[in-house]
């Protein structure tokens, strides 16, 4: 609250897809965070010589900044979570069917399920998550990981899809 002007500032947006109240602050952090996270990791693979990885976080970054820029300069609205949620999606898919550092791109992606879920809501985001985790099923018994490495071994794969397949 700006007192001094009598003005009352307020920190939060009305998602009206949730029917949420939303923090401007925390969407301007996580957005910033984001953005910096990608970039830095992004150069990293670069001078790692990982073209792929490092244009794909470059993407992921530019779009958080773009996104924490359009929301400073038109305001904050239910659209305003799809910054994350875009990126964010393109980087689930293509750490798991790259594989990542090492191999290491499920457990990544481990991370990014309650994001989604906070930014969707509890129903869209188990949608979403159900949608994910069905198409990467379907990749993963097909076999068809575009990348070369991005090939986990059958335990790895059964491991991760292993609560999926225990629920049915």
């Amino acid at each position: 609250m700006d007192e001094a002007n009598g003005n009352h500032r307020r920190d939060f947006y009305f998602d009206a897809q949730l029917g949420l109240w939303r923090s401007k602050g925390l969407v301007t952090w996580g957005l910033a965070l984001f953005g910096i996270f990608s970039l830095v990791m992004g150069l990293v693979d670069f001078f790692h010589a990982d073209l792929l990885l490092a244009g794909m976080l470059f993407t992921c970054s530019a779009v958080s900044f773009a996104g924490l820029a359009v929301a400073q300069v038109v305001g904050y609205h239910a659209g305003a979570k799809w910054y994350f949620v875009a990126p964010i999606l393109g980087l689930f898919f293509v750490l798991l069917l790259h594989g990542g550092v090492a191999q290491t791109g499920l457990y990544w992606c481990l991370a990014f399920t309650p994001g989604l879920l906070y930014l969707l809501g509890y129903f869209w985001g188990a949608v979403l998550w159900v949608l994910m985790v069905a198409l990467l099923a379907l990749i993963f018994v097909a076999d068809l990981s575009p990348f070369p490495g991005g090939h986990y071994s059958a335990v790895m794969e059964s491991r991760f899809l292993g609560p999926v397949n225990n629920c049915g």
